[in-house]
């Protein structure tokens, strides 16, 4: 049996890969190709938590509530015992697995190996695909989900290099994976557009993975960045309708704002940090990015495409005009917000706001 495991990096389109594969399952099980759901119905977070060390207690299993190290333990080795059984049942001849948590969680070779002395019994054939992405642009789009989630940080100030080294270095990622999961292959990707096939995400993960050319469904993008004016003006809307209010409950104002800001804010011209931070990450993760170019894509010139660095004429809303605007739209949401609150108890149909 043959395994493509999907292992990230975060942010280079996991979501959207996973939504694909939950939403193709039927059609892919009919044509050989199985995607399990005892690891997790769209990301298989699970697969990535069984392999963690024992003494780990990261957010996932807070939130199942396995803070215990023993009942922890007897749910992984529960959920090993149940995608063995979910796998050995299928007559499928291809697996596929995908969660971005396995590059950004198991970043220990024991972690890795424990996951390879699970693998190998089973599957005659592993083929690891990673996506890599320029580590400023996961820098940008870090910040964008920040500020998406309520965050007032101002632009400029992205995540220091060092604060997501585990993510965008790939060079420290390939040798632990290599060293760590062999005889696996290893099928690298560059997460920029002009280098996907066809142009297209689905098209290039389709192509990596080996799955059969069929009528696939297509979901919807998932985690589109903010543009630049977007980014702009949450920030700001975030002081005047935060997240969580002071006295620590959700704001009912808040409603689905991040929802309307990703519909109308994502085509735009596209957030750009200062020329100081795009020298600082180029700096610090110079010679991990050529030591991947050298070693995978020795044809390039670059491994990612060089970002500009003369911004400066590049036509901007004033700060003040953007606090302005800010301003008005908070005051017209949450005015909209109580007036449809008013309207409830005589009419039961739920408005949602667009």
């Amino acid at each position: 049996m043959k395994l493509s495991l999907h292992i990230g990096t975060p942010k280079s389109g996991t979501t959207t890969i996973q939504r694909f594969l939950k939403h193709n399952r039927a059609l892919l099980q009919e044509n050989g190709v199985y995607v399990p759901q005892s690891v997790g119905e769209g990301n298989h977070r699970r697969l990535a938590a069984m392999f963690l060390n024992d003494d780990t207690v990261d957010y996932f299993f807070r939130r199942l509530n396995l803070q215990d190290r023993a009942e922890r333990i007897a749910a992984k080795h529960q959920w090993q015992s149940d995608l063995s059984t979910e796998i050995e049942a299928q007559r499928c001849s291809h697996v596929v697995m995908s969660s971005e948590h396995l590059q950004s969680r198991l970043h220990e070779p024991e972690a890795i190996r424990a996951l390879s002395d699970y693998l190998q019994p089973r599957f005659s054939d592993i083929r690891i695909i990673l996506y890599i992405r320029d580590p400023l642009d996961t820098a940008v789009s870090l910040y964008s989900t920040a500020v998406k989630s309520g965050s007032t940080r101002a632009e400029i100030q992205l995540p220091p290099p060092d604060h997501w080294a585990n993510i965008v270095d790939h060079k420290a990622t390939i040798q632990r994976w290599q060293a760590n999961l062999a005889p696996a292959e290893l099928r690298l990707r560059l997460f920029q557009k002009d280098d996907f096939v066809k142009g297209d995400l689905l098209a290039d993960f389709i192509s990596a993975a080996g799955l059969p050319d069929l009528d696939y469904g297509r979901p919807k993008r998932a985690n589109e960045s903010l543009d630049q004016l977007g980014l702009g003006l949450l920030r700001r809307l975030n002081k005047d309708i935060p997240m969580v209010l002071p006295n620590g409950k959700v704001n009912p104002h808040r409603g689905n704002i991040k929802t309307v800001f990703e519909t109308h804010f994502n085509g735009g011209a596209p957030f750009l940090p200062s020329a100081e931070a795009i020298a600082t990450y180029e700096t610090t993760f110079a010679e991990s990015n050529d030591w991947v170019r050298q070693t995978f894509f020795p044809e390039r010139g670059h491994l990612f495409t060089p970002k500009p660095r003369n911004i400066a004429a590049e036509e901007k809303l004033a700060s003040d005009d953007l606090d302005r605007i800010a301003e008005f739209i908070a005051d017209l949401w949450c005015g909209k917000r109580e007036k449809v609150a008013k309207r409830r108890p005589r009419n039961k149909k739920k408005l949602r706001l667009k």
